[in-house]
């Protein structure tokens, strides 16, 4: 982590100080400079959290502790510490198991534990597990009859839906939620008008969502809450700059930056400079835009937010390729790329983690439940000794009772006998159900292997028998002689025929390949798609003869790499403007494909036949193969491959 910090730390500063003097040169740069503030995040205006450290240490278990949770789980939310967040709502909810309260009166500890859990989790990202602690949080304040902890539950999980693209589901929980609590707890209201106005401002309801966030503005006013006005001054912004408004938008992103990073509100900080940072790259302000977004991911950097990292550093990357810099374009990708691999790697250990916790609980009920079933069993156990040694005292005055008593003790043990019974044919039949999918696992691999094996077969019919046969026939036509016309076209299309089994069989380097050059190759599919339809198509080699000496099987490869991911594009991106850029840089070989596209969630990803064969094709030149893709944001893939010397210009 220290080495990506210094890396940007110098790349960045490099082109703060490269833009602030083409401005100083520039006059008409001027006015513009004089109105964009760049600020840092100063430590020493965060707020101390050494008294409530302190105060956690003679706190009393239960009410004290739990208020002291909820006070630094709020501090931590504010400043977008996601870990922190959820570590202090588990501690919350491991208390609470062990305080010594009935079920009932813990509920509302509860429901709070959970809204903590619920935001933290949405602030790692973690979307489907932020649903189910909302959805606990919402049974259980329904039981204990707490309102204000059910809308609030509610607030967040439409907050949620919102972020995962399901905005009819949000507007529906939201409505009724505002008709529910609105007259009963007003304070909360306006955080929900935000949200709804969110999900309407997403669903092209330009004019709807300003109205609520109007609404939710002046609501937010009358009680004081500086972070949601911030917040709602954000999304006037973006409605401001759909409509043109540019100046407003400029004027409502900076005004939100500046008063976030006096009250330290990071998450707003952050928002509202890549909000800054995308208006002026859209006015094509870029030396500007890379300088407010310079400082941000400095304070981004500082602060280990790597999400915001990645958004400043795709920005980046644009501006970049506008400019057609392509070599730093190449450098800030590559270190998207590894911000990538971060999250990813973080995203994981989260999941891990949770599921660890889980796995704990989990573990510690069974062991209780274990005990409690022991204790049963010995409790049983006396009981029957008792029966017995009750039965022999009295057997000796009367001889019925006795009788009476072993008949008992048998029909007892008969039960005992049919409960294990019982509980071993459950047992017999998770086997049996274990042994069925081991059976199924080894029948799908052997299909498998089938089908790797019938390829090859295939492969080697098609070069030996069919190629065999057409070479025969060919030298066969051969000897008879030049013939007649009919005679020289029945010639021409078989070796045409024999050439395509060939081609097919042993993959062999395309006459095209070596007759052209591959740029030019490249060119000429990309204006055969471009042609076709209204998708525009860029091409941008650099450089293009050290591109176009590489070698040939080299080519080979990409082009058929490039058809794979144009192919997926026209089939599942619904795009409209696709970039693809070619680098050979330090003898290393780079595609980038970028799209405008629709894009998808990467976690979800499930390869499908091209996935899988551009994979196996980078695999074959020992490359690497990255996706960075989200839903509504397009797609970018990058390959990188090692040329080595001998095979460079």
């Amino acid at each position: 982590m220290l080495q990506l910090k210094l890396h940007a730390l110098v790349l960045f500063s490099t082109v703060s100080i490269a833009a602030a003097q083409d401005q100083t040169n520039d006059p008409s740069q001027e006015s513009q400079s004089n109105t964009i503030n760049f600020s840092t995040i100063a430590n020493t205006k965060q707020k101390s959290l050494q008294p409530y450290y302190e105060a956690l240490k003679t706190a009393t278990y239960g009410r004290q502790r739990f208020s002291i949770f909820e006070q630094l789980a709020e501090h931590h939310i504010n400043m977008g510490a996601s870990d922190s967040v959820i570590h202090y709502g588990n501690l919350y909810v491991t208390e609470l198991k062990r305080w010594d309260k009935a079920k009932e009166h813990k509920r509302i500890y509860f429901t709070k534990a959970y809204f903590i859990l619920g935001l933290g989790s949405k602030l790692n990202g973690l979307f489907d597990n932020a649903i189910k602690w909302h959805i606990k949080g919402i049974t259980e304040a329904e039981v204990a009859k707490n309102t204000e902890y059910q809308y609030k539950h509610e607030i967040g999980l439409s907050n949620i839906y919102n972020l995962k693209g399901n905005y009819p589901k949000a507007i529906d929980i939201l409505e009724k939620a505002i008709i529910d609590y609105e007259q009963e707890w007003p304070e909360h209201t306006p955080e929900a008008l935000v949200y709804l106005g969110d999900s309407h401002f997403r669903t092209n309801k330009p004019s709807k969502a300003k109205s609520l966030f109007k609404k939710a503005l002046k609501g937010s006013e009358e009680f004081s809450n500086l972070k949601r006005q911030l917040f709602i001054k954000l999304k006037l912004g973006m409605i401001a700059e759909q409509e043109n408004r540019f100046d407003d938008a400029y004027t409502l992103y900076e005004q939100a930056k500046e008063a976030a990073i006096s009250n330290g509100y990071n998450t707003i900080y952050f928002e509202g400079t890549i909000l800054l940072g995308k208006l002026l790259f859209r006015q094509k302000e870029y030396d500007s835009a890379m300088m407010a977004l310079s400082i941000a991911y400095v304070n981004a950097i500082d602060r280990e937010n790597l999400e915001y990292q990645r958004e400043i550093l795709n920005l980046h990357r644009k501006i970049f390729a506008e400019r057609e810099d392509y070599e730093n374009a190449y450098a800030v990708m590559t270190q998207l790329l590894y911000v990538n691999s971060a999250i990813n790697r973080q995203q994981q250990q989260k999941i891990i983690k949770e599921l660890e916790i889980q796995y704990e609980t989990l573990e510690k009920e069974k062991e209780i439940s274990s005990l409690e079933e022991n204790q049963l069993i010995k409790e049983g156990e006396i009981k029957r000794q008792k029966t017995i040694k009750n039965a022999f005292l009295i057997g000796f005055l009367i001889i019925l009772i006795p009788i009476i008593a072993l008949l008992f003790v048998y029909y007892q043990k008969i039960q005992a006998q049919s409960q294990l019974t019982k509980k071993q044919e459950e047992i017999n039949q998770q086997k049996v159900t274990t042994l069925k999918q081991e059976q199924e696992l080894n029948l799908i691999k052997a299909a498998l292997e089938g089908q790797d094996e019938e390829r090859k077969r295939i492969a080697q019919e098609l070069h030996d028998s069919i190629g065999g046969n057409l070479a025969g026939i060919k030298l066969q036509l051969a000897s008879i002689g030049a013939g007649s016309e009919k005679l020289k076209t029945i010639t021409r299309q078989l070796d045409e025929t024999y050439q395509l089994v060939r081609d097919i069989s042993h993959t062999l380097i395309p006459e095209k390949f070596k007759q052209h050059a591959f740029t030019e190759l490249i060119q000429e599919y990309i204006n055969s798609i471009s042609n076709a339809g209204e998708l525009t198509i860029g091409f941008h080699p650099h450089p293009k003869e050290s591109v176009n000496a590489i070698d040939e099987k080299i080519q080979i490869e990409l082009f058929k790499i490039i058809q794979e991911l144009m192919t997926n594009t026209l089939k599942h991106a619904a795009a409209d403007q696709v970039d693809i850029h070619l680098g050979l840089i330090d003898n290393e070989l780079s595609l980038l494909f970028e799209d405008d596209g629709k894009g998808f969630v990467t976690s979800n990803l499930t390869n499908g036949i091209g996935f899988d064969n551009i994979k196996s094709r980078v695999d074959a030149l020992k490359g690497n193969f990255h996706i960075d893709s989200s839903k509504n944001r397009g797609t970018v893939i990058a390959v990188e491959v090692p040329i080595k010397k001998d095979k460079a210009l």
